[in-house]
This record gives C-alpha cells, sequence and structure tokens, in this order.
C-alpha cells in the first residue's frame, strides 16, 4: 500500500468524525472490520454496464 493511502480504519475514523457520529470503540472496530465488504458493495454499483442512466425499478409518477 502506497505511503499515502489511508488505512481501513483512518477511512472509517474519518467518515464517522464527518457526520458527527461517536461510536463505541467496539462498534468502530466492527464498522472497521466490515468496511472493506462495504466499499466492495459499493463499487460494484458503478460497474454496471447500461444503468447508469436507467429509472429505477419502483418510480412514483404524481401525473398518474
Amino acid at each position: 500500500m502506497p505511503e499515502n493511502t489511508p488505512t481501513d480504519r483512518e477511512i472509517v475514523t474519518a467518515l464517522l468524525a464527518m457526520n458527527g457520529i461517536s461510536p463505541t470503540p467496539e462498534e468502530v472496530d466492527q464498522m472497521v472490520a466490515a468496511y472493506p465488504q462495504s466499499r466492495e458493495g459499493v463499487e460494484a454499483l458503478y460497474t454496471m454496464p447500461g444503468v447508469r442512466y436507467a429509472e429505477p425499478a419502483v418510480t412514483f409518477d404524481p401525473r398518474v
């Protein structure tokens, strides 16, 4: 890992601080452990071809 790349713990801690969330140290440990899988899921959302501008399956049309 390059020197200037933050660790998962640093990323999780920064995200919590940015949102004013103060979990217990045990909760932070759990979030840090779950972060790689969560990040992978978010990245997967951007890899689906052809759905970037697609309309979601459930929509609400107020004109109907």
